[in-house]
């Protein structure tokens, strides 16, 4: 969830805060972390990857046979959550290239 937070820190977040009227100076501020949207899409992709590695590997039985190796979390609710991290990623890297498309209209 953090990788996909950044990755919309640099292309959506500052529409979100224009469209709720937070305008000037801040908003060129965060524009300037555009240049670092690569960056943030490696560093997204390695989150995701490693989190996709994490839910969907299989549990060795033999290892967790005394119970040490228990899940605090419910793993359909990890999966859930790591599409939706997955979901906001794709959104903000295909944001800038469908923006002028919707613009048109």
């Amino acid at each position: 969830m953090l990788g996909a937070l950044a990755m919309t820190s640099c292309c959506i977040l500052p529409l979100v805060l224009v469209s709720f009227g937070v305008t000037g100076v801040f908003i060129v501020q965060l524009s300037a972390l555009y240049a670092y949207k690569w960056y943030t899409f490696a560093l997204s992709a390695a989150f995701l990857g490693y989190g996709f590695y994490k839910a969907y590997k299989p549990v060795d039985p033999e290892a967790c046979a005394d119970g040490a190796c228990g899940r605090p979390v419910n793993r359909r609710v990890m999966r859930a959550t790591l599409w939706a991290a997955a979901a906001i990623v794709a959104v903000a890297m295909s944001f800038p290239y469908v923006t002028p498309f919707i613009l048109k209209f």
